[in-house]
């Protein structure tokens, strides 16, 4: 079968739904898959004003009471995850970096650093892929959930809604390995009250949604006014930027393209090691497992690092690393601590304050040119974000314009689910009036900037292209005679604005012999490419396959030549971007949208 696509449909027409509705009683539970930290927040959309967080997560060696996150480490040979992990096991950490191909980190150094060689190792040895640890970590984090939530709610009478947050600079395959992971988890296992729904947010937006919904009352929160957010994670360090469309409805807008860089709080902790190991002379070789995470735990995480605030007072932190790590004539003089002084405190923080300082200038930078003035506000999110120092330094270079929300570190896993809320109820008639004055302040997302190019390879009649060109054009003949070669036919591209509410259509003809197929398939593909390439080439990858149903039986195809060919002509494809693809197809005059299976590609 040949697909071709010769006319692109009015994107003005309307198209009416079909998708099953997923009704006004569920709970909605939101996961944030961090580097470093996970979080868990989940609300039943009965009160969607009440969003929790998980917590009391399972500890074997100290009380973690009230902590909103769980430390993303996985101990393969016991199966021991988060608080479970003791000092003397040697976990797996960093394993979510791993989805990516090393040609998508943004520099060598990232792709070298020690605790991705040491995940890739312990992988390697156990034979694990990074989806399979990923899944098993989320099985136990799944698992923890579902009883928090079942102890104080039936959810074993309620629908699942599902979403996983992932970094905004992710490509569209290592989305598809999360899914994967999510699967192999068990959370989107067959229950008997029905589907369990899984939607991929991206963390800047998540960040965002938490704090535009915490300050909707705020003077500041006026339309025309944008909005930089700033998620700064463990791993990652994201920045998207809103603009507020109108304040009731609570609509708001993706104003410039978001970005990000592998610049978070690892790059703090990478410093201090070196540090460590090269000024201070520490033999951190001698360091028992225990001993080298108790100390990294008590004396750098929970101490020195989160403390340090930049101010003259205190001048030094003292830290106590274990005896066998300190010279012995040291230790006979009394010194068994040492002092780290404000400004090498300093220099450990700057290569994230640096990753962090550079994605606000661009960012602000972008929206001064699209709107003609300032952002309103920068508002700082995440671990990273909710250190002081960081939060000083930048309120200094941006005065009282930075922001940070209450609960910081709970910020992303809160936003999935009013994501999800505001999603799976906005529009529904069978809502309580309570539930919908609710959903009207919760901010939406109605608009948002397209990060890659979205297309599909189409057969064009070579007297129609004004490029043709032998040297790089085989052509092929089409049942009805014409000569055609191919094309890249993008209908989305790279930095397009999409609106939420308004799919966009691509129309396209399906030739068949004899009989036609059960179902239509074909291939979307996306380019990174700033500039999307008119032919196939090497930045061109397939993103998904899509099966539809005909609506029509093959005898009433509208025949081509003599020889049997028919074609179906009255078919388009309706893509909505909603932070991620969503796809249905349109086939026949009725103009309805039919449900597609899509195969993602890994």
């Amino acid at each position: 079968m040949a697909l071709k696509l010769p006319y692109r449909p009015n994107t003005s027409s309307p198209v009416v739904g079909t998708a099953n509705d997923p009704g006004s009683r569920f709970v909605a539970v939101g996961i944030d898959f961090g580097t470093t930290y996970c979080g868990v927040s989940w609300a039943f959309s009965g009160r969607p004003d009440a969003i929790y967080e998980v917590s009391e997560w399972p500890s074997h060696y100290h009380l973690n009471a009230g902590e909103d996150q769980v430390p993303t480490v996985y101990d393969i040979p016991s199966g021991r995850w988060g608080y479970e992990v003791t000092p003397k096991m040697k976990p797996v950490k960093w394993f979510k970096l791993l989805l990516l191909k090393d040609k998508d980190f943004q520099s060598e150094e990232i792709r070298n650093s020690p605790p991705l060689q040491s995940a890739r190792s312990q992988l390697e040895a156990s034979s694990l892929s990074p989806t399979k640890v990923i899944g098993m970590y989320l099985k136990k984090l799944w698992e923890h959930t579902y009883s928090q939530i079942a102890s104080r709610l039936d959810v074993e009478n309620l629908p699942l809604r599902v979403a996983i947050t992932v970094p905004a600079i992710w490509p569209p395959y290592a989305e598809q390995a999360m899914r994967e992971a999510a699967k192999l988890a068990g959370i989107t296992a067959d229950r008997d009250i029905g589907i369990t729904t899984l939607d991929l947010v991206q963390e800047p937006e998540a960040a965002g949604l938490s704090i535009f919904l915490d300050r909707r009352g705020f003077p500041e929160i006026q339309a025309g006014e944008s909005f930089v957010v700033c998620d700064a994670g463990g791993g990652t360090i994201d920045v998207i930027s809103y603009t507020v469309r109108s304040t009731s409805p609570f609509h708001i807008g993706e104003c410039v393209k978001g970005d990000g860089k592998l610049a978070g709080a690892y790059k703090v902790d990478e410093a201090f090691e070196t540090y460590l190991k090269e000024e201070m002379k520490l033999k951190l070789d001698s360091f028992e497992t225990a001993e080298h995470n108790v100390f990294l735990t008590k004396d750098w995480e929970m101490g020195a690092k989160r403390a340090f605030a930049g101010l003259p007072e205190p001048p030094k932190f003292f830290l106590t690393p274990p005896p066998k790590a300190v010279k012995t004539f040291d230790r006979l003089k009394g010194k068994g601590s040492f002092g780290i002084t404000r400004e090498m405190m300093t220099r450990f923080f700057v290569p994230s304050l640096t990753g962090i300082q550079d994605l606000l200038r661009i960012q602000i930078k972008k929206v001064q040119s699209k709107t003609k003035k300032s952002p309103k506000r920068i508002l700082l999110v995440g671990g990273l974000g909710g250190s002081q120092y960081i939060y000083n330094e930048l309120s200094r270079q941006y005065p009282n314009i930075v922001l940070r929300p209450l609960r910081p570190w709970s910020a992303v896993a809160r936003g999935s689910v009013i994501r999800l809320l505001q999603e799976k109820l906005s529009g529904q008639e069978n809502l309580e009036p309570g539930q919908k004055a609710i959903i009207d302040q919760m901010p939406e997302v109605v608009s948002r900037t397209v990060r890659y190019s979205y297309g599909v390879e189409s057969k064009k009649v070579i007297d129609s292209l004004d490029d043709f060109d032998e040297a790089l054009d085989p052509v092929t003949i089409d049942p009805d005679g014409s000569k055609v070669a191919l094309r890249m036919d993008w209908y989305l591209r790279k930095g397009d604005d999409v609106a939420k509410k308004k799919p966009v259509l691509l129309g396209y003809s399906q030739f068949s012999k004899g009989s036609a197929p059960k179902s239509c398939r074909y291939a979307i593909t996306y380019s990174a490419a700033d500039i999307p390439p008119k032919r196939p080439d090497s930045t061109v990858m397939e993103l998904c396959t899509i099966d539809c149903e005909w609506d029509k039986p093959f005898e009433e195809w509208q025949k081509v030549g003599k020889r049997g060919w028919r074609v179906h002509q009255d078919l388009a494809l309706a893509m909505r971007f909603e932070g991620q693809t969503k796809w249905t197809v349109r086939v026949g005059s009725c103009k309805k949208e039919h449900e597609v299976k899509v195969e993602y590609m890994s």
